[in-house]
């Protein structure tokens, strides 16, 4: 699915909330779904990352497509790996936004960070968004040029 940005003025671009540049198409797992469940969801959709949630909602952590490897690397000598909960192999501690933070600040906390994806989360600590490095190139590359 390709999804255009808004253009937005350039010299108030990263003062402008991530709400505005953030897909709210997110693709949630439950931390207690077996891996293979995981897998499944994952071959459905093309994203980098997918933001685990307990039952009321909450962000826990993050699985990516990095830990889906590392686990189908186990899984070539374990296959009861497969079985596992995506909370033992997901990433904890996870790096968030909220809505109102700046343009400026999602580009610094992923540039730092390496990650390629972000999820923004509500006072709730619920995930509303996600934000991608392609979301922030998007947003930041210079407009055409007026003739």
């Amino acid at each position: 699915m390709v999804r255009t940005v808004r253009p937005i003025d350039e010299r108030g671009i990263l003062a402008a909330p991530v709400a505005v540049l953030m897909s709210t198409r997110v693709v949630q797992m439950l931390r207690d779904i077996p891996l293979r469940e995981a897998q499944k969801v994952a071959n459905r959709y093309d994203f980098n990352c997918f933001p685990i949630v307990v039952p009321e909602g909450r962000l826990v952590g993050m699985l990516t497509k990095g830990d889906l490897l590392r686990a189908a690397r186990a899984a070539a000598l374990d296959r009861s790996v497969w079985d596992q909960p995506v909370v033992t192999w997901m990433a904890h501690g996870v790096l968030a936004l909220r809505p109102q933070d700046s343009v400026a600040a999602a580009v610094e906390l992923m540039v730092e960070s390496k990650l390629r994806s972000l999820p923004v989360i509500d006072n709730d600590d619920c995930v509303v968004g996600m934000v991608s490095r392609n979301d922030l190139i998007q947003a930041l590359k210079p407009g055409d040029p007026q003739p």
